[in-house]
């Protein structure tokens, strides 16, 4: 993927923020009928992404084939049967009923002891207070839970497109460099670990096909923004408003 201009640059920041707060919701709570029904529309744009050229054939194209092929069948079945199956599997691999994995954030999986409220949620709460943000009390868990580390890449994206859109070039720069370096220093040092867990323990094909995405987009991304990056770098630095007067 190589954008060759700022038009394709905010395509693909508007398709990452989509994936990456897709993800994010997912790891937040437990899915309820209005979600899952919403999903189960969502089947062929799941079975389009798995078609992207850059993705096809990838850990993230079985990914998203699973999940498409799960919320196809969801017509055929009784909506609340699933989705106290989902309910149940959501609280073995994510509210530590099973041990594995242990609970899905930054801190336990950076000591031995599995301790949360570490030295990694302290840096990620700094990075979001660094870019203005604050996590919202009706979420209780830390800061360098996973459903966050994603929700804050998202929120990159986004601003990364509204400094284009300004033609902020500089301050979009500086958006994809805070990417670049939460992928390198926080997502991509645990997450992986973390997706191997949940292989590990998982029985439903739904959250098997989510933490397949998960791995394969974040070592995936890492590659797009350094390319974002210099594709920015060699854009023209003229104010996009300005050239369309």
């Amino acid at each position: 993927m190589q954008p060759e201009n700022l038009e394709e640059l905010i395509s693909a920041n508007d398709n990452r923020k989509t994936i990456y707060r897709f993800l994010a919701r997912i790891y937040a709570r437990e899915l309820t009928d209005d979600s899952l029904k919403e999903l189960a529309k969502q089947r062929d744009l799941f079975l389009s992404l798995a078609q992207v050229p850059e993705i096809r054939g990838t850990e993230i194209a079985e990914g998203f084939m699973t999940v498409a092929e799960f919320v196809s069948k969801l017509n055929e079945q009784d909506l609340s049967s699933v989705l106290l199956g989902l309910a149940a599997e959501y609280a073995g691999l994510f509210l530590g009923v099973r041990k594995v994995p242990p609970h899905p954030s930054e801190s336990a999986y950076e000591n031995p002891e599995h301790l949360i409220m570490q030295k990694p949620r302290d840096d990620v709460l700094e990075i979001y207070r660094n870019m203005g943000l604050e996590k919202t009390r009706d979420f209780p868990e830390p800061e360098d839970h996973v459903a966050i580390e994603l929700q804050f890449m998202g929120h990159l994206c986004e601003k990364t497109n509204a400094a284009l859109n300004e033609g902020s070039l500089q301050d979009a720069k500086k958006c994809l460099e805070v990417q670049r370096d939460f992928l390198d220093e926080h997502l991509g040092n645990w997450v992986p670990q973390l997706v191997t867990d949940i292989l590990k323990s998982v029985k439903v094909d739904f959250y098997k096909g989510v933490a397949k995405i998960t791995r394969g987009y974040i070592e995936t991304d890492k590659k797009v923004v350094e390319e974002l990056m210099d594709a920015l770098a060699s854009s023209p630095t003229t104010n996009r408003k300005e050239s369309q007067t």
